[in-house]
């Protein structure tokens, strides 16, 4: 009996070790459901919104919780297999797990996921890195350069004459560019994929103050690695990308913090 009672404890002991999660397989509580987020496109969009902060600093996890680089955690997100599960946290910094999509997994969330993936991956390649060198000549003749611009910011946009959200926040860009008017330190420069006659065409009836300058989608989409329009970089002084945002208001924060440095 005695045998049967210690067995009883020992074997109620391990399973309750089981239980308890290893430094590997760390207890996490997600903070949306998994099988509520890719309900629909929609409820994927609504999470991206709310809870999606992957330029920020976080800490990031595989599948099984075992800890992993930002670069390779947003690198995992371009397959499109994977969803960023964001998981509570008494960090200052955010966590995410990687959640390896079920099949089957409805193709239009896939292809979300990795358009998610390939923007912050898009990020991690040009944020703090050197822009790359440049030789742009606007439709008046200006030339721009990487020599003849350095010390200066540039605040640079990349869009073209059919993109609606382009055109919408140009009113608003002109407002920008005219605060800082006096600030002979600051270009604006924009950088459009359509021809040079397009660009004079939609110049003559569009009122936008950057200098427009005619270049292929190859360079904004493979060496600035832009996967949407409009996309904004802000540059510093010494030629480091500080921001690249699809968000204009994130840009003109970034600019407001880099104009106000000595």
């Amino acid at each position: 009996m005695t045998m049967k009672i210690l067995l009883c404890c020992i074997v109620a002991l391990f399973n309750i070790s089981l239980l308890k999660p290893t430094f590997a397989q760390k207890a996490t509580k997600d903070v949306v459901p998994a099988e509520n987020i890719i309900k629909s496109v929609q409820t994927l969009l609504k999470y991206q919104s709310n809870y999606l902060q992957l330029k920020d600093d976080f800490t990031a996890y595989d599948v099984n919780m075992h800890p992993l680089t930002r670069e390779v955690f947003i690198r995992k997100l371009t397959t499109g297999d994977f969803l960023p599960l964001r998981i509570y946290s008494e960090k200052t910094k955010a966590e995410y797990r990687l959640y390896k999509l079920p099949e089957p997994t409805d193709p239009d969330i896939k292809r979300m996921l990795k358009q998610i993936g390939d923007t912050y991956y898009g990020y991690t390649l040009v944020e703090g890195k050197k822009f790359p060198s440049f030789h742009f000549q606007d439709l008046n003749g200006n030339v721009y350069t990487t020599d003849n611009t350095k010390g200066k910011i540039i605040v640079l946009k990349a869009w073209f004459t059919s993109c609606a959200p382009c055109i919408a926040e140009m009113p608003l860009l002109n407002k920008i560019k005219e605060e800082y008017s006096n600030r002979k330190d600051i270009l604006f420069l924009s950088i459009a994929f359509d021809s040079k006659r397009a660009l004079q065409k939609f110049a003559k009836h569009t009122a936008f103050n950057y200098a427009i300058i005619p270049v292929t989608a190859e360079f904004i989409e493979e060496k600035l690695h832009a996967t949407g329009y409009p996309a904004h970089w802000v540059i510093n002084k010494q030629g480091i990308v500080v921001n690249m945002s699809y968000n204009c208001q994130e840009m003109i924060a970034a600019l407001s913090k880099e104009a106000a440095k000595k």
